[in-house]
């Protein structure tokens, strides 16, 4: 195939654009078009190669196959605004007063009534537009060999190396304890805890701790003890409500003021097991 290489200036408005024809091509403020039109806004592509995605972040591009890309250079979709540049990848979507029959299925628009809204057209009616994400629900217990689990003495201490029963959204990582929001929201949390059985005095208490972004305490359930001579397992339970912003890290801990040393919590990994059962995390978004 002959290769056609040509460079046009002129003047609009003021300004002046560049057009390069390549293997045809087309680049707007570009030698080094990477499609059959390629527009860069910035005026920063290189002139070989292909670009950052900083710089095509202000690039729009039209392929052969009818797609177009803005702030992409390999659009996926007919229209993909899909940017690595997360800065600018809105898309306004306006009014209009078009019976949704005279508009087709399929239309979108923005509807301001009633504190605004977004609705499609299914042909016949504009229909409002209800997004239902799935929800995190995770759910765990801590299954492991007896006295395999400890917490030092008066030292806050995540939970880890949890067996997970449910995560949909896999949200939860089992081998740490650690949870990440999905999305910013309430989360209904649920922890059950027990140690084994030691001698029970006056002033002991464990507490289960809920801790954000790795040394934020959002939140504490303190279970003390009074004054008695016959050994009791150690337990707690503890259920809130925790405001978390998308991407927040969330792990239990627990601390325990009880034993001079490691105390270990009451597992086994058989269910016929006594010991079996007894620490259980769960976490809901609501």
């Amino acid at each position: 195939m002959k290769k056609i290489n040509t460079l046009m200036k002129g003047v609009v408005a003021g300004g002046c654009f560049l057009v390069n024809i390549v293997n045809a091509q087309v680049g707007i403020n570009t030698s080094n078009p990477q499609a059959l039109l390629h527009a860069d806004g910035g005026k920063d592509n290189p002139v070989s190669g292909a670009p950052t995605a900083a710089q095509a972040a202000n690039d729009v591009v039209f392929t052969s196959n009818g797609e177009i890309g803005v702030g992409t250079l390999t659009p996926a979709v007919k229209i993909d605004v899909r940017s690595a540049n997360n800065s600018d990848n809105s898309i306004g979507i306006g009014e209009t007063t078009q019976a949704a029959p005279v508009a087709g299925s399929g239309a979108m628009r923005y509807n301001p009534l009633n504190g605004g809204k977004m609705q499609y057209s299914d042909g016949v009616v504009w229909q409002d537009l209800i997004s239902s994400p799935t929800k995190a629900v995770v759910v765990a217990n801590l299954q492991a060999a007896n006295f395999a689990v400890k917490v030092p003495y008066q030292t806050s201490t995540g939970i880890s190396g949890w067996t997970e029963v449910s995560d949909p959204t896999s949200n939860f990582t089992p081998a740490t304890g650690i949870f990440t929001a999905p999305r910013t929201g309430v989360y209904l949390i649920s922890f059950t805890y027990d140690f084994v059985r030691i001698p029970i005095v006056s002033g002991y208490f464990s507490e289960a701790r809920y801790v954000v972004n790795g040394s934020t305490v959002v939140k504490k359930c303190v279970k003390s003890f009074s004054n008695t001579s016959k050994q009791a397992q150690v337990a707690g339970s503890c259920v809130a409500g925790v405001q978390l912003n998308k991407g927040d890290t969330f792990q239990p801990h627990l601390y325990q003021s009880v034993y001079n040393g490691s105390l270990s919590l009451r597992t086994d990994t058989t269910p016929a097991s006594n010991e079996y059962g007894f620490v259980n995390l769960s976490i809901v978004e609501q």
